[in-house]
């Protein structure tokens, strides 16, 4: 399906902006002129004048400062106010991008922004992210200590500061975007060798690429999540691990990095 969004914004239930106009506020700023940018924008000289009158009407501040007269219908400039305008229909426009792209993509939760946000516009070097909720929050020392619930009710935690903590603003039931970058992810076949209080992901191994330095392994979590670890090469130069084979993914509390939209 083919879907295309035409963004107005309305004040006073009269139209400020919509494609139309945006356009040719971009044509006046490239041009410096109001009979130009009209032109390039395909409208009338009338129709841009009259549309710019009532955009600074509507805005009680002008868009657009200009001087009449003259061969070309004299110069005009975007004021700093009509540049912000230029700008925020930018950002609204492709957050409506992402709207429709999350509904052509059954893979993708429509159960809050954060979900929606994180897979089509985030980009992190962290190759993996999980969407979790505050479960609780130890605030009993300097660091907190964050305890994560995500899908089929599996716990882990995060070690963040509690000015972190606050400026997060972390409560409990919060959605929140874990982090882990896959160096700091080590692998074990033996669970009673995981260190104490790291976290535990069991899965299996689904892929491995092998490098000079280092071995790429992906896992498939049992919470149906997958999971990457850049593991250093063997003494032997060759990869202990196969497909198929079970794992348990750990990692510290404190390589844990966590996002909110606020």
């Amino acid at each position: 399906m083919d879907l295309e969004l035409l963004l107005s914004l309305h004040s006073r239930q009269q139209l400020f902006v919509n494609p139309r106009r945006i356009r040719l506020l971009e044509q006046i700023r490239i041009h410096g002129s109001i009979s130009q940018g009209a032109k390039a924008a395909g409208i009338s000289y009338k129709s841009a004048w009259d549309a710019i009158k009532e955009m600074n009407a509507l805005a009680e501040r002008p868009v657009l400062s200009s001087e009449t007269g003259g061969k070309g219908g004299g110069g005009a400039l975007l004021t700093p106010y009509g540049e912000r305008l230029l700008k925020i229909y930018g950002l609204l426009s492709k957050i409506e991008r992402m709207a429709v792209e999350a509904l052509q993509d059954e893979r993708t939760s429509l159960d809050s922004l954060l979900s929606v946000v994180a897979r089509f516009s985030l980009q992190t070097s962290a190759r993996n992210q999980f969407f979790a909720k505050v479960s609780a929050l130890d605030l009993t020392d300097l660091s907190r200590k964050v305890c994560l619930r995500l899908s089929g009710d599996i716990l882990f935690y995060a070690d963040i500061t509690a000015s972190s903590c606050q400026r997060l603003g972390l409560v409990p039931e919060k959605e929140v975007l874990a982090l882990i970058k896959a160096p700091w992810i080590s692998l074990i076949q033996d669970s009673l060798q995981i260190p104490a209080g790291d976290n535990v992901l069991k899965g299996i191994v689904s892929e491995v690429m092998l490098g000079e330095e280092y071995d790429e392994i992906l896992l498939q979590l049992e919470i149906g999540e997958p999971l990457c670890a850049l593991l250093p090469k063997a003494a032997s130069g060759k990869t202990a691990w196969q497909p198929g084979d079970k794992a348990y993914a750990h990692f510290a509390p404190s390589q844990v990095i966590l996002a909110t939209l606020g």
